[in-house]
């Protein structure tokens, strides 16, 4: 019997000393790039996707759209994967205009919002980058903002190779039979010591997971906890009992309530449950803004998932003078004042806060129609307090698809002025 425990010890020690002195060899730096475009000529855009109006070197709203959209080709296609990228332009953005800007690492298979002058790193795997941007004005008098040139210094990794599947050569395991935990020293002695059965829990796959770099093979991600009820399990019911079954796994901030973050299994898309509603994190990149981790994230069944309504009222941090609803197609919408608040039959406590990051990822909900009396009528909201009529032939020029046009009551269409219609 004391054989058999010795042994193993012995066995590690030259297994921990032999992965500290390979981590203690000189690591390859990545390398960092730099593309530059200046839309003059021989520019590098997909023009498939690119609506906006190129002129005189800048790239403008198309003359008959409040929306254009402008998409690169692929401009770098290295070996290894792109990590992190910094987007830099220099624009004009004249009032009620806006130009929202993302980044792609994987050919535009997932596009990230960014900020002008920040370094992201990406929550994708892939290692073919573009840009695009979607130039928006509010109406068709405003003149358009534009793009003069667009500047991208972009990190290719020296270890992270991607095939043709945009996943991680080297993901997990290497060729010993050790899981890959980047530089971590501590988790690659504990994954020796797994092997062998020696402490620290059973050995487990890291997994990289962009900007939250990696997740120690220590860790466990907790699982959903479960419930005897008859009521959850057949699906009747209220909300109180599923609430209970989800695990609370961390804080937002100091003095704020728990946090609830869940998905379904096998599905990318991760909720916040606040108030017995789930609130879907938009992007990755606004997930580990908001300072979540991926190991507070439950799995739950789509049918759990089902129970809980969205979140339709936003106010944004610093700021409890404005509320917005969030519509159906994802948009946001100033509501007017408090009397129009009320005849929704909203309540205060349905507001949820979300950062300035999320609030500017989301477009702003412009076109509306009366929803009872069902008119489809469609007006332009300008400004907040005015609204156009706009006829079917200035919906069809303008390109409005319906998504973005969402259902008003009476009460709000009848408290914005009336402007004259649009008659194109």
């Amino acid at each position: 019997m004391t054989n058999s425990i010795i042994k193993p010890k012995y066995l590690a020690v030259p297994l921990i000393l032999a992965t500290m002195t390979l981590t203690a060899l000189p690591a390859k730096a990545d390398q960092v790039f730099a593309f530059s475009e200046d839309l003059t000529s021989n520019y590098n855009l997909d023009m498939g996707q690119t609506g906006a109006k190129i002129s005189g070197g800048r790239a403008f709203t198309a003359d008959d759209s409040v929306s254009s959209g402008i998409t690169s080709d692929v401009i770098a296609n290295p070996s290894k994967a792109i990590i992190s990228a910094r987007l830099d332009v220099s624009d004009d953005i004249p009032s009620n205009t806006r130009i929202i800007y993302y980044i792609s690492n994987n050919n535009g298979q997932r596009w990230m919002q960014v900020n002008p002058g920040y370094t992201y790193s990406f929550d994708s795997v892939g290692n073919q980058l573009r840009w695009k941007a979607v130039i928006a004005k509010e109406s068709l008098l405003v003149g358009s903002a534009y793009i003069d040139s667009v500047y991208l210094a972009y990190t290719v990794s020296d270890t992270l190779a991607v095939n043709s599947n945009n996943t991680y050569n080297n993901y997990a395991y290497n060729g010993s039979g050790i899981s890959n935990t980047g530089d971590d020293v501590n988790s690659l002695v504990c994954n020796v010591l797994s092997l062998v059965g020696l402490g620290c829990g059973s050995a487990q796959t890291t997994n990289y997971v962009g900007s939250a770099n990696y997740v120690s093979s220590a860790q466990t991600i907790p699982a959903v906890a479960t419930t005897t009820s008859s009521n959850t399990s057949n699906g009747s019911g209220n909300n109180s009992n599923l609430a209970a079954t989800i695990f609370t796994a961390g804080e937002k901030q100091e003095g704020s309530d728990s946090v609830n973050l869940v998905r379904v299994k096998n599905q990318p898309e991760i909720y916040e449950i606040v108030g017995g509603k789930k609130h879907l994190i938009p992007t990755m990149d606004i997930f580990y803004d908001y300072g979540f981790k991926l190991e507070w994230v439950q799995d739950i069944t789509q049918k759990q998932l089902d129970k809980f309504p969205r979140i339709k009222l936003m106010q944004v941090t610093g700021d409890k003078k404005k509320t917005y609803y969030f519509t159906e197609g994802g948009m946001i919408r100033l509501v007017p004042d408090k009397n129009v608040f009320n005849s929704y039959g909203d309540r205060e406590e349905d507001i949820i806060i979300i950062s300035k990051k999320e609030f500017n990822f989301y477009p702003q909900n412009q076109f509306v129609f009366l929803e009872n009396p069902l008119n489809r009528d469609v007006f332009q909201i300008i400004q907040g307090n005015t609204k156009r009529y706009l006829t079917p032939q200035a919906v069809k020029r303008m390109k409005i698809d319906s998504e973005q046009i969402a259902p008003i009551n009476q009460t709000e269409l009848a408290t914005y002025k009336t402007a004259k219609p649009i008659v194109l």
